[in-house]
């Protein structure tokens, strides 16, 4: 308490930040939310009659594993938490952020959310997406999506690919050989590249992800995963960098079937038409970032 929590802490916001990853004040909430949703929380006496630990505590002990990825007997001498108990403070935590903000923070990608990802991947790519090219029966937007729209602020979405095996993903050009297609292959590896980083990002942040994980069921492995997932994306919201801060909801449709939809995924002249479309559009942009050098004329 001493250390972050009274009036006067002995750590500032910038140290808080830095060790639990978020804001004090998004902290704070996590910590009342989860304590009632779940009554493991509450501070409690134990089966001594000894005072229990306080949601604080149990809070702190699951982040700091997430953060570090150290293991649960770390924090036996700063909580004085034994390492069952940071176990289950973790195992407790991660299924109850789930149950709580899984529904806003790991949804699927509305057609609110996609207007605004459009928006943003082409304002930082100047890669247009195909818009009303491809449509599914069961939505009224299109289903070809971003590859992704990534940078360290990535917000990460539960679903965000078009059908296995379709024509929906636009690859580089391996060996250009002219003006235009060197233009397209740089931009467009930038923006993959993009990706990467973003996963790099979430790992350094979430320690616990490039460690071998401890827990030996598939459901405690998938919770922790989202947890981390979605503390990154309330961390987002609460810093106001998130490109589709409000949930707002699709209006139910009834699922229509349409034949001819699959083979049009699956044209490559479509395709490849496409494709050149993009390399055309990049081109006419004029951005400096993409001049070709001469050597590689």
């Amino acid at each position: 308490m001493a250390d972050y929590f009274v009036e006067d802490p002995k750590y500032n916001e910038d140290i808080f930040r830095h060790r639990f990853r978020m804001s004090k004040r998004l902290f704070l909430k996590i910590v009342a939310d989860v304590e009632e949703n779940d009554p493991w929380f509450e501070e409690a006496p134990d089966a001594r009659g000894r005072k229990g630990f306080t949601p604080l505590q149990k809070v702190t002990s699951a982040i700091k594993q997430l953060a570090t990825g150290n293991t649960p007997d770390e924090n036996d001498e700063y909580l004085h938490m034994a390492e069952r108990t940071s176990r289950e403070c973790l195992e407790y935590f991660c299924d109850t952020v789930c149950k709580i903000y899984g529904p806003e923070f790991l949804r699927r990608p509305t057609s609110h959310d996609m207007a605004l990802l459009y928006q943003a991947h082409e304002e930082k790519h100047h890669l247009p997406e195909y818009r009303g090219q491809y449509m599914r029966g069961d939505h009224r937007y299109p289903t070809v999506m971003l590859e992704a729209v990534a940078s360290q602020d990535l917000w990460f979405w539960h679903a965000f690919a078009g059908p296995p095996g379709s024509q929906n993903d636009i690859n580089s050009i391996p060996y250009p050989h002219e003006v235009d297609q060197k233009k397209f292959k740089r931009q467009h590896e930038a923006a993959r590249k993009g990706v990467e980083r973003a996963f790099g990002v979430m790992k350094v942040k979430w320690g616990v992800l490039s460690r071998p994980m401890r827990a030996r069921s598939v459901k405690k492995i998938r919770n922790v995963v989202y947890t981390c997932i979605i503390l990154h994306n309330m961390i987002l919201k609460d810093e106001g960098k998130a490109i589709a801060p409000v949930h707002i909801r699709d209006p139910p449709v009834e699922p229509a079937l349409d034949d001819t939809v699959l083979g049009e995924l699956m044209d490559e002249v479509t395709h490849c038409r496409l494709k050149h479309d993009l390399i055309d559009h990049l081109a006419s942009q004029d951005l400096p970032h993409l001049l070709v050098d001469s050597d590689e004329d």
